[in-house]
Order: structure tokens, then sequence, then C-alpha cells
């Protein structure tokens, strides 16, 4: 029997029975081809010659691996040069003939193994790179991963601590931003070079000197399979050595004034002066102590520490006053030894309270406010505006601050410039106040907590601003003792709130021009249309009926004749029949006279207010739109919020004609640097959606309202001798007393001003608002 004869199978049985296999599976597919259509068929053909190829392989495979295919056979197969075919290792125990069949076999077929491939060289670090590792570093500010750079020696020259020290200190002295590099891309040395250098250029961005360049070369030494940095002083800017420093000298700019429209100063860098101590001059340090601690009213441990923290030669400051007071001072401590009045440049506010909230004040910089300020060249020890004005106009007013960049020689010379910038002065603020009518606002208003808004329509300008009650600046600059700090904190009041344009208020009747607008406009009611009030309004509700102001009704009256005598049953009428209409139309008039947003009034912070409408209910309550909403905002009750400024703005178009424009405070910008002035102008928002002939229906009423006997605000401009148009209006609200309101503008014909009068819990806007607004016109257009 041939040996490769085992269990009865003929040589090549295995391929026989493998190509049969084939040839099965293949005619099965063809009978499926011939069934189904050609694009299936050619799928199934191909599935077929893959499964018989991988049934022939196993086939194959099978054979050789018993032995049954002769390596003669094998030999002449197609195999990938790639492959090699594998043999079972001969057992200790196999017979010569089998093993040495097998080793001619193997000797026979040719065997194609890869070739090795050479072991590359390693490649060498590019300088390149290094280079720009290490400037990206210094960009980042990733001190400690530039000093990991450094060659051995310039380590050893300079330890990391101070390496990265000197850098912070730089960064940090020289108000430096940001930097950014730009690095030529570097042709790399040849093999057997082991320096080189790479140019660059630094742009830095500092807060007080703009941005500079330095342009430099980094030189790189080969060490340990990588280039490494010869660092030097230099490096960081150039001419700088070990025994030479980098220097800042701070330049900075006087801050600009605020001046009133006639060119008043409201707030100037003037002179104060400052009670201190030196305390090598103290001959009785009890006596000190004792006397100042009790002229300022200060804990006597206080003063103690300042002295035990200061050394001999030092001026320790106490408190500043206000220059008029150094007589005083000096006449005060006079025989006390040790303690001193001294003159210094300091922000002053000439007319205290006078419009302080429109003005603001200054204080000193905060840790928070460096956060942000230290980019600009803020330093600890700067002021910065607080409220008003002096926040509101801080980028104009504070200037640019400057300085020089030197490198220092140890004699302190300076070995160069690296870089300078001027100081450039603040710019002055002209407003359109006049501080002489802002005080005598001021004083017609008096204790009375609330506020006052005179505008003139002409050119849409705020003459004044008035909010009570008030404080005095000067307590920031000067210090307030610790009794008045407690009163102004303590005041249940709220002196700092600003409340002519950040307070907002339900409008009560003043409202009711938005009303009567709409009714005309939309043609519910025409100016002739008849009303019946007998106090009682029972549509939405007949067992609880909504009442009028007056309780026994107004009688018969027309449209207009409702806005003299301000009937409510006239206006929830309005109100109703607006809704039915589309309940969208009141609140879309409301907006258009400028309620529900900002004003626009450039320099101060105001509150936009709250128009209420289906879409906010539903946005903001969560609640639907009722009848009752809509005649709630027809009296200026219910959810409508607004601004004493946003009455007096809506008012100021009534009174031009029908234009809404911005309210103008900021009148000219008076540049630092000796650039032209700018000027500024009210800006036009939108035309009121009212006809002429219906604003001049409304200014009719209005007129009627201070000069007949049924008008709301008669009582107050009896006997007065210019034409007033007016409205009054009690806004109930969340306290006991309603808001006293008043707003109208005069004469009436020409209209020259708009005055807004506005009293927390006044309760009656005819008789406690109308006399303060006659009061105010009084100041302008005289008795």
């Amino acid at each position: 029997m041939s040996q490769y004869h085992i269990a009865g199978v003929r040589p090549f049985g295995c391929i026989s029975v493998a190509i049969a296999g084939f040839v099965r599976v293949l005619r099965r597919r063809i009978a499926v081809m011939r069934s189904r259509r050609r694009r299936n068929a050619l799928g199934s053909i191909a599935v077929g010659i893959v499964a018989a190829l991988a049934i022939a392989g196993i086939g194959l495979t099978a054979a050789w691996n018993f032995g049954l295919v002769p390596a003669s056979v094998v030999s002449q197969l197609p195999l990938p040069t790639a492959t090699r075919l594998v043999e079972p290792s001969a057992s200790p125990d196999s017979r010569a003939t089998p093993t040495t069949a097998t080793t001619s076999a193997t000797a026979s077929a040719p065997v194609i193994s890869p070739s090795a491939a050479p072991t590359p060289a390693p490649r060498r670090a590019l300088a390149n790179d290094s280079a720009n590792r290490y400037l990206q570093a210094w960009q980042r500010n990733r001190f400690p991963d530039m000093y990991r750079m450094l060659s051995k020696a310039a380590a050893q020259n300079i330890a990391e601590d101070r390496f990265v020290g000197r850098y912070q200190a730089i960064t940090v002295g020289a108000s430096i931003n940001s930097l950014r590099y730009q690095m030529p891309r570097l042709l790399e040395p040849a093999a057997d070079v082991d320096r080189v250098e790479a140019r660059f250029t630094v742009t830095f961005d500092a807060a007080r000197l703009g941005e500079f360049s330095e342009e430099n070369s980094l030189p790189l030494v080969f060490e340990n399979g990588d280039w490494r940095v010869e660092w030097m002083p230099g490096l960081i800017f150039r001419d700088l050595t070990p025994d030479r420093t980098v220097r800042f000298f701070p330049e900075n700019p006087v801050r600009g004034a605020i001046l009133d429209r006639n060119g008043v100063p409201l707030a100037a860098q003037g002179k104060a002066v400052t009670l201190g101590m030196i305390p090598g001059r103290i001959k009785d340090q009890n006596l000190v102590v004792t006397e100042v601690s009790k002229f300022l009213g200060i804990n006597p441990d206080v003063v103690r520490r300042k002295l035990a923290d200061a050394k001999p030669d030092w001026w320790v400051p106490l408190r500043d006053f206000p220059l008029d007071r150094v007589a005083d001072l000096n006449a005060r401590f006079a025989k006390i030894e040790g303690v001193f009045a001294e003159e210094k440049d300091s922000r002053v506010y000439p007319h205290g309270q006078a419009g302080a909230h429109v003005i603001g004040f200054v204080s000193p910089v905060t840790a928070d406010d460096m956060k942000t300020l230290a980019q600009k060249g803020y330093e600890e020890g700067d002021f910065v505006g607080r409220g008003g004005i002096e926040i509101g106009a801080e980028e104009v007013l504070a200037g640019v601050r400057g300085g020089r960049l030197v490198v220092q020689t140890a004699d302190g010379d300076t070995a160069r410039v690296i870089a300078e910038r001027p100081a450039r002065n603040g710019g002055n603020v002209r407003l359109t106040i006049d501080i002489e009518v802002q005080k005598k606002a001021e004083q017609v208003l008096g204790d009375q907590v609330g506020s006052i808004v005179m505008m003139d329509p002409r050119d849409n300008s705020v003459v004044a601003l008035v909010s009570r009650p008030a404080f005095d600046p000067n307590g920031f600059i000067f210090g307030f003792s610790d009794v008045e700090w407690k009163k102004l904190s303590d005041d249940p009041r709220r002196p700092f709130q600003a409340r002519a344009n950040m307070s907002t208020y339900a409008t009560g009747s003043v409202y009711k021009v938005v009303s009567i607008a709409a009714a005309l406009e939309k043609g519910v009611f025409r100016a002739n249309s008849m009303f019946d009030c007998n106090g009682k309004w029972a549509v939405l509700n007949p067992r609880n009926p909504m009442g009028d102001w007056k309780p026994q009704g107004h009688g018969k009256l027309d449209l207009a004749q409702g806005l003299v005598e301000s009937c409510d049953i006239v206006f929830y009428e309005i109100g109703h029949k607006l809704d039915q209409l589309d309940s969208r139309i009141l609140p879309e008039f409301t907006h258009a006279f400028g309620f529900g947003e900002p004003t626009g009034i450039q320099g101060l912070k105001e509150s936009e207010g709250i128009v209420p409408s289906p879409d906010w209910k539903k946005r903001v309550l969560r609640q639907e739109w009722f009848p009752g909403d809509a005649v709630n905002l027809s009296i200026g009750q219910g959810y409508l919020d607004a601004t004493p400024l946003q009455v007096a703005n809506a008012y100021a178009a009534l009174a031009n004609g029908g234009v809404l424009r911005t309210p103008l405070l900021i009148r000219t910008i008076i540049p630092g640097d000796g650039s032209p002035p700018r000027e500024f102008k009210s800006v036009e928002k939108r035309r009121l959606p009212v006809s002429g002939q219906n604003i001049a229906t409304i200014r009719d009423a209005l007129k009627r309202v201070a000069s007949t006997p049924s008008g709301t605000a008669n009582y107050a401009f009896q006997g007065y001798a210019k034409s007033i148009a007016a409205k009054t209006g009690s806004a109930e609200n969340q306290n006991p007393d309603a808001h006293a309101w008043f707003a109208g503008y005069g004469p009436a014909e020409e209209p020259s001003i708009v005055v807004i009068v506005m009293v927390e819990g006044g309760r009656l806007g005819g008789t406690v608002a109308a006399p303060l607004g006659r009061k105010v016109f009084e100041i302008v257009l005289g008795k």
C-alpha cells in the first residue's frame, strides 16, 4: 500500500472531494439563477463561488496536514510569495522513511521569507520644534516649563524659583496682559553642528503701554539628544543682564470733570486736606491717640495699630477733609506734635447732595474690581466710578494710564527705554442738567420720598433729575463717620436708590393718555362719545362692580371730558372695548409710548418696567389673559410698572407733537487729548401711532385738566399765569397709601418744559403731587 493511502482514501482523494463539492454547489446556484432575475442570480453565483473555494481550501489544508498531498504538488500551487507553509514538527520516535520524505519535500519546495528591514537610525530632534515649544510656554506664562528647557550651564547659573520669579515680577510690574510671538522657520543645522540661533519677535500687550515689540535671538545647544536653551536675562528684554533690572514708572492721568449745561463743575479734581501722623515726630503717643481718636470718632486701638505698623519716617494718613477745613485742622492740632494736616489732589463734589444720583461717586478699587480693571492699568488705591455718570462715563473720565518701561543699571541709570506711553487725561463730560434748577427742584420735594423729572421737549434734554432721599458723594472721598454710615445704611427709605430712573411703579391715571389715544385711533370711541358715570361699573361682575375714584360718579360726560375729570368708568369702557376688539391693542399702544423698554438715556442705568399683555402673562405668570387685565391696564393699574423717566419721556412726545425720542443727558464730551469735542443729540425712536388730530384732542383735554373747575389739577393751578397741560394720578400699590403722580408740560401751546412729580405714599395726585408740580414750573416759567 502506498504511503499516501490512509483509511482507504486514495491519493488526492481530499482534492477530489473538494472539487466535487465545488461542482455541486455551483450547479445549485445556476439553478437558482434560472429561477430568479439576473441580478439576484449573479449574486448567488458569487456567493456559491466563495463557499466552494472555502470548502476546497479546507479540504486542501486537511490533506496537507495529514500528509495526503505530495510536496511536489504543493510546490506548484500559486501561493502568495510572502506566505510560509509551516510543517508539523517531527516527534522523537518518528520513522526514518516518513521523516526523510518530509525533509525532501521541504527541501524541494522553495520557501520565500520577507527580507529583514534595516533598523533606521534615530531621528535627530529639530531645533525649530524646541524653539517653538519654549516660546509657546512663554506665551502661556508657563515659566516652569520654560525652565525645564534650559541647558545644563544655564540652569546652573539661575535657580528655578529665581527664574520663575523674575518672569512673574516683570509680567506683573509691567502690567503685561498677554504676548504673542513670530518666528521664521529655522533652517535645521547639519548633524555635526550642536549650536544654532533662532530669530524671533515678541509683541507684548500691556495695560499701561499698549502694544510694543521686541526682536531677539534664541540660542540653542544640542544636549542629551535634544536642543536646549542657553538662557540669559537678555532673552526677556535686550540689554538686560544679571546685574541690571527692569523698572516700570507709572504715569497717571487726571480724572475728567463732570459739568452741568452751563459748564459749572459737578465733580472735578480739586484739593483736599489729609489729617495724618509721622510716628518719629510724636513726643506724647498717649496724647496723640486720645485726641485723634476723639476727633475722628474711632476706637483708640485703631490709631495705636497704625502707629505700630509704621516706620518712624512714614506718613500715616488718617482721613481726608474738604479743603475749607484746613484752617480748623491746623488750629485743632497745632500743639500736638507729630500730627499734621497736608493738602493733596482729590476728587471733590462741590454741590454735595445736589444731583448725587445723576453724578454718582467714586471709591477705591476692590479685589473683585481688579479681576477686570487690572488689564486696563488700574492699581490698588486707584478710584473708579460707582454710580451715575461716574460709572456710566468711566471710560471717558478715567483717561488712559501710561508709563515708561526701562532697563536700569545697578547705579540707577537708564540703559534702554523698552517702551513708553504718556498718560492721557480723562475727558470732561458736560451734561444737560442745570445744577441751580436741580437744587431748587430738590428743595421742592424736600424730605418726601420720591422723584422729580424735568425735560425740555424741544430737544428732549434732561434739565433736572431728582431722587429723594439722597446722600453726599463726598463721604466716599473723605470718609463717613460710623454714625453717618449707619444712618445711611439703615435708612428704610434707601437713600442710594436712583428713583427717577431705577424705581418702577404703577402709574395710575397719568397713563390714561395712552388709553384714550388707542380708543381714538382704533375708532371704538370718538372725542364726543358720551358716557354715563354713576360711580359703579358692573359689566364684568354685576355682583361686585368696579368703582370710580369719585364714589357718586361724574354723571354724563364725553370721552375728552373723561380725561379731564379722570373718570375711571370711561376708561373701564375703553379697556373693555379694546380688549373685545383685540386683546393686544392696548399693550401694543403702551409699548409705542415707550413703556416696558429702556428710554435710551445715555450714561445712566435704568429699569425697563413691565407692560402686561396676553403673551407676557402666559410667559411670566403661566396664566391666561382676562378682560379684567385690560380694564386694569386702561387706568394704569394691574401689572403695569414704569419709571418716572419713562412717564416724562411719553409726555415729552405728546408735547412735541408725537415723536418719541431718547432723553438727552450727556450734551458734550471734551476729550482729554485735545481732540475736537463730540456733541450729542436726542435720537428719534419712533412716531407715536396717533394722528395729529387725535394728539390735538388729547392736548386740549390736558390743558383743561389744569384750567377748568372740573379738572383734577385745577386746585393746584388756580391763578397761575402760565397755561399748563397736566394730568394727575393716584396709583394703588402694595403699600397702604397710594403713590401720588403729577405729569404735565408748559406753556401748553408752545411747551418748553415737561414736569413729572412722583411722591411715594403721597395718596392723592391732585392735592399732593400737583401743587409740587406747580412749584417746579415756577422755577423755570416764573410765577
